[in-house]
């Protein structure tokens, strides 16, 4: 399994990696136009833009500086930052495309000075709907034209007061950067696409197999999915557009507070934590109720309005999920180490890919420190990490559970096995014990009760001849017969050792002999044909005795055919008779004991019975 497993997780990180190596090389051919920004920040957040046109005119150290970097980070901040920059048409007209990679911005704006003239190019941001947005894109962007021989002046406004402010600003040829943005779209519609087939197997399995572990396992995956969307934007753009207080504070604490929840619940039942570790299952019932209730609270006060309104609600929250966040990560550490504990090689898999999500949050974590700090590094973009963890995880714990499904499936077939014999070898037992009494009641009756007619009759005889004397010497004779077909019915004491051929042959001479139906038997076999055991032996000579009754009380035939056929490897038996028949479809309804034996003898064998009946005549045929 382990070999399998790591197969596996190779294959599909050389995809995953060779997919993002073909895509970053086909948008680096996508260049970005070059320009120079520059930079004032408005401590006191009251500054109009005709001011900071102003500034941008004055060589006061106030004034606009310049950035060298186009990934900015700011840390914390209280205050509105302005950039400006400057677009120049040399050569012919060109429509360019002005892109701010933060898209958790609370409001921005951006201005064109032309000729003296200062134009709002649209005012958006997350606290807006999505549909105020100049592009609909999960970024910001806007559409830039200048003319040729022409020059304008852009001031940007950004908004994003008692948060950390890390972004990057792009300015690219409008053609290159639509190129770019369906690159990246139709990545995300593979991503959607893995996701809804992951979740779908998942609901599938839990609905098949009635294991809740693969329910929890597909709540799991969505809840990481809306994680990824809240991360990435999406989740404004085609989720809740219309609903911008989802944003305040953050969208992805939000989709945290589901997603751990979920996360804790897939750990309980996949770990057992409830028999593997009594201090691990209550830690993890705790925080999950928890989260939950947060995440519950969260959402009535951003739709209630409280989340915007208080002040400091923002600032409130972010505290309470560092809290929460650090002790759920101790607590994940924990059932992580719960499972590279257990003495079950799928649950120490388990906690290797928990060990490995881990790492990865953990890398996100100080993405997230270092974006606190004022001109920090800004690596990458926290949901890119999380999305190659996610993968990882989901080539982990996908191969983990379709090993867990089809150990479920061999156990449920292991257990049908064991079913079927419980119940081959309990009618086994049942019929021995019956033929055992059948053998004993047939054996007193022919000593006891036998012995007193023969005896009774013998001294009735001496009497004189009477009307009643010669009724009752008739009543003695009918029992008499009555006796001889019980002890026709009871097996031959010798049917081991003379096989069944023989003894079916005996007992269509012995039925012949009594009636008017003729009966014949035919035997057919190979000289590779197996010996039958004593079970199939004793159960292919009641049923065929069961059958020639049939046909001689109740058939009304006049001819009843026994055929036996045996060949290397199987046997039939074939009785058939040209009597009335019976309605096949009604005759299981009616509760008659003697096709229920049937059925039963030939389930002990393990044969088939195929019956046919109609107004010619009734065909049954046992195979095995």
């Amino acid at each position: 399994m382990i070999r399998n497993l790591s197969l596996l997780f190779v294959g599909v990180v050389a995809a995953f990696l060779g997919l993002a190596t073909y895509h970053l090389r086909s948008i680096s051919a996508l260049p970005e136009q070059a320009t120079i920004y520059s930079h004032w920040e408005d401590t006191g957040g009251h500054a109009t833009v005709q001011d900071v046109v102003r500034i941008s005119e004055s060589t006061t150290p106030a004034a606009f500086m310049p950035i060298r970097e186009r990934r900015i980070n700011f840390g914390y901040t209280e205050s509105i930052h302005w950039f400006r920059f400057r677009l120049v048409a040399d050569r012919a007209t060109e429509e360019l495309t002005f892109e701010i990679r933060d898209h958790t911005i609370d409001r921005l704006e951006l201005f064109e000075l032309r000729n003296g003239q200062i134009t709002s190019l649209g005012k958006t941001g997350s606290r807006l709907p999505f549909a105020q947005r100049p592009s609909p894109t999960k970024t910001f962007a806007y559409l830039l034209n200048v003319e040729t021989g022409q020059q304008a002046d852009y001031f940007l406004r950004l908004d994003k007061r008692y948060e950390n402010l890390a972004t990057e600003l792009t300015l690219w040829r409008t053609s290159d950067f639509e190129d770019r943005e369906q690159r990246a779209y139709f990545l995300w519609g593979l991503f959607c696409g893995v996701i809804g087939l992951v979740v779908g197997l998942s609901f599938l399995f839990y609905l098949t197999t009635k294991d809740p572990l693969y329910g929890y396992f597909g709540l799991y995956i969505l809840g990481l999915a809306l994680r990824q969307f809240a991360d990435s934007g999406l989740g404004f753009q085609f989720l809740w557009p219309g609903v911008p207080a989802i944003n305040q504070p953050d969208p992805v604490i939000e989709a945290l507070w589901l997603y751990l929840p979920a996360t804790l619940l897939f750990q309980q039942h996949f770990l057992e934590l409830r028999t593997e570790s009594k201090r691990a299952f209550w830690a993890t019932q705790v925080f999950k109720y928890a989260f939950f209730t947060l995440f519950i609270g969260l959402v009535i006060g951003q739709l209630t309005g409280v989340a915007e309104s208080y002040a400091g609600a923002n600032q409130l929250i972010r505290q309470i999920h560092t809290v929460m966040a650090i002790g759920c990560l101790f607590v994940i550490i924990g059932n992580t180490v719960v499972g590279l504990r257990s003495v079950d090689t799928v649950k120490r898999l388990y906690g290797i890919g928990f060990g490995i999500q881990i790492a990865g949050q953990l890398v996100v974590l100080g993405q997230n420190m270092m974006s606190h700090q004022r001109g920090s590094v800004f690596l990458v973009e926290p949901y890119l990490i999380s999305m190659v963890v996610f993968f990882i995880d989901l080539v982990v714990f996908l191969y983990l559970l379709a090993y867990r499904y089809r150990k479920s499936l061999d156990e449920q077939r292991r257990l049908q096995i064991g079913l079927a014999q419980t119940r081959q070898h309990t009618n086994e037992a049942i019929i021995d014990v019956l033929e055992s009494e059948r053998q004993q009641v047939g054996a007193l009756i022919l000593t006891d009760v036998g012995g007193r007619l023969t005896q009774t009759r013998s001294l009735l005889s001496t009497l004189a001849p009477a009307p009643l004397l010669t009724e009752a010497l008739g009543l003695i004779d009918k029992t008499d017969a009555c006796l001889e077909q019980i002890l026709r019915d009871s097996l031959p004491a010798d049917l081991r050792q003379q096989g069944l051929p023989m003894a079916l042959a005996e007992l269509v001479r012995q039925r012949s002999q009594v009636g008017t139906v003729q009966l014949s038997f035919a035997y057919e076999n190979d000289s590779h044909a197996p010996e039958l055991t004593i079970t199939q032996t004793q159960q292919l000579y009641r049923i065929a005795n069961e059958l020639i009754n049939n046909a001689l009380k109740h058939a009304y035939a006049t001819e009843c055919r026994v055929v036996f056929r045996q060949d290397s490897g199987h046997w039939q038996l074939t009785i058939s008779d040209n009597g009335q028949g019976f309605d096949t479809n009604s005759a299981p309804n009616q509760g008659g004991i003697g096709l229920k034996n049937l059925q039963a003898r030939a389930q002990t064998l393990g044969a088939t019975l195929t019956l046919t009946s109609d107004k010619n005549g009734t065909v049954v045929h046992v195979a095995g």
